[in-house]
């Protein structure tokens, strides 16, 4: 009687290969999601750092005021009256303005003039252990993002 032998892989080989495959699955799915949560959160500092910059680019070439008002309960801003735009309700959202623009403790503004001052103000976004703040300056109307810590 002759043995013959295929060429194959025994079903030791395949329950290793596929316990491998489900540790590394296990190390990857939670760092991935991590990823993913500061990905968004980083997304959601540029759209406010955009729309203050396109507020005060309205107020520069149009000659008039211009107005970006931001809703930290609603998770919403607005540029100059247009549509409301959402931010992610997971992240955190703090408002710091003249007692002048306030609306309500939930709502305010940061009016930027023709000449690119502003009133100025600071909107701080969190999530999790991550912290930005976003600064205008009243003087200049300029817009900055620095970590915050606190």
């Amino acid at each position: 009687m002759s043995w013959r032998f295929e060429r194959g892989f025994t079903l030791l080989e395949l329950i290793v290969v596929l316990g491998l495959v489900a540790l590394g699955l296990a190390y990857v799915t939670p760092n991935f999601g991590r990823a993913l949560e500061g990905a968004r959160f980083k997304a959601a500092v540029r759209e406010v750092v955009s729309g203050l910059r396109q507020a005060r680019g309205i107020a520069l070439s149009q000659g008039r005021e211009a107005v970006f008002a931001l809703d930290v309960a609603a998770h919403t801003y607005q540029i100059d009256g247009g549509d409301p735009q959402r931010l992610p309700q997971a992240i955190e959202l703090g408002l710091h303005t003249a007692q002048s623009e306030l609306r309500s403790p939930t709502q305010g503004y940061i009016r930027f003039f023709p000449d690119g001052s502003a009133t100025g103000g600071r909107i701080v976004l969190r999530l999790g252990g991550l912290a930005k703040r976003i600064d205008v300056n009243w003087l200049t109307g300029r817009v900055t993002v620095r970590e915050h810590a606190g």
